[in-house]
């Protein structure tokens, strides 16, 4: 009687545990469904949006592509991967594909966000390939992983080539990450960095306990935010200069209202309109990134800097230090000097500044002081060019 008692114990227990395993099994098929289903959504997103070239398209295109070929592949191993069954080939071919694309989309993510040049930074996709090349191999000699005809799983000797393929493409996504918050005047390049940490974190769980899957997940989200990102960068930043545009800039004058005190600085390029009709417009473009180059590699430790019009510039700081702002204008004026002396063909720049002091002055008579004083600099300029004739 005892015996039954037990028997039937451990029948109803192995009938609940298989219940709450399919549940389990059911639960990551449908977040995997979804995820799909919200990774082509945001290629159609992507695809439709016009302010994006064709080769980013396409780089966030393959990310997603990628993203969703593994979210398959882990649904697949969801339903196949059972011990002691006759679906190890489904199996092991979800364990190819899975192991084979992921390595490429960290890189494609970076391409992406940071407008890779395919032609230089092509020998990036050498490490993916190689683990790509010991992944087919797989099936027939077991390198990084092997499938019993029990459809039991096991890595193979050779796994850390895969482990390390993919972390040179996350190595790769921090590297851009790193330069892109650099490139960009952006306070929010912290959130880059926790969503670098998220995908570690969802990688490491993986591979610490195969069974957990979350790297499909974690690579999911992050694609989705980091499109999210790449569109707010290209809301507020000049794609020529990489400087805040016009955009940002009215934002930034709507807040100099709420400080207690800022400063103005206004930049314009002399005579730009001679330089295009002389030299071109493609040697204009030149002009108008080495300008901002300098203002960017001068103004940037004390303030923003902004492009607001063709060849208008600006910087608004926290500051209402007239010392220190005559000393940032002067180095700047060295800086532009140095670049005339290499090439003769660069234009001056004229420059005007005005402060802000909470009570004493409205922002607008304080932008249009720097305006006054950016002519006043100008005709300067040119009186001083004509006695010198």
């Amino acid at each position: 009687m005892q015996r039954a008692l037990k028997l039937g114990k451990n029948v109803f227990y192995e009938h609940k545990n298989g219940k709450r395993a399919i549940k389990m099994i059911l639960h990551y098929i449908f977040l995997g469904i979804i995820s799909i289903m919200a990774m082509l959504l945001l290629c159609i997103i992507i695809n439709k949006n016009e302010t994006i070239t064709r080769k980013l398209k396409f780089y966030f295109t393959s990310a997603i592509i990628g993203t969703i070929m593994v979210t398959l592949c882990e649904i697949g191993t969801y339903f196949f991967e059972k011990p002691h069954t006759n679906l190890w080939i489904q199996s092991l071919l979800c364990d190819v594909i899975g192991f084979s694309v992921s390595p490429f989309i960290p890189i494609f993510i970076a391409f992406a966000i940071c407008n890779l040049e395919f032609s230089k930074y092509k020998a990036w996709f050498l490490p993916p390939i190689i683990s790509m090349f010991f992944t087919m191999l797989s099936p027939f000699y077991g390198l990084i992983f092997s499938v019993s005809t029990e459809n039991i799983y096991t890595r193979g000797p050779l796994f850390s080539i895969f482990i390390l393929a993919y972390l040179w493409g996350i190595c790769v996504l921090i590297q851009e990450t790193v330069k892109l918050t650099k490139r960009y005047q952006t306070k929010s390049g912290f959130v880059l960095y926790l969503l670098l940490f998220f995908i570690l974190f969802g990688t490491t769980i993986q591979i610490i306990f195969p069974m957990v899957h979350t790297t499909w997940i974690c690579i999911a989200l992050s694609v989705t935010i980091y499109y999210a990102y790449f569109c707010e960068l290209s809301e507020k930043f000049d794609a020529q200069t990489y400087l805040l545009n016009r955009r940002a800039y009215n934002c930034a004058v709507e807040r100099m209202e709420e400080s207690s005190q800022a400063s103005v600085l206004i930049f314009d390029i002399d005579d730009f309109k001679m330089v295009n009709d002389t030299y071109g417009h493609p040697y204009g473009d030149y002009c108008l990134i080495t300008v901002a180059g300098c203002i960017k590699d001068i103004f940037q430790e004390i303030g923003l800097c902004f492009r607001i019009g063709g060849d208008e510039f600006c910087v608004i700081t926290k500051t209402a230090d007239e010392a220190m702002l005559e000393e940032a204008k002067n180095k700047f004026l060295k800086k532009i000097e140095k670049c005339r002396e290499k090439d003769a063909k660069i234009p001056n720049v004229s420059v005007g500044h005005g402060i802000y002091k909470k009570g004493l002055c409205k922002v607008d008579e304080v932008i249009q002081k720097a305006d006054d004083q950016l002519y006043e600099f100008k005709n300067r300029s040119k009186n001083i060019f004509v006695k010198n004739i």
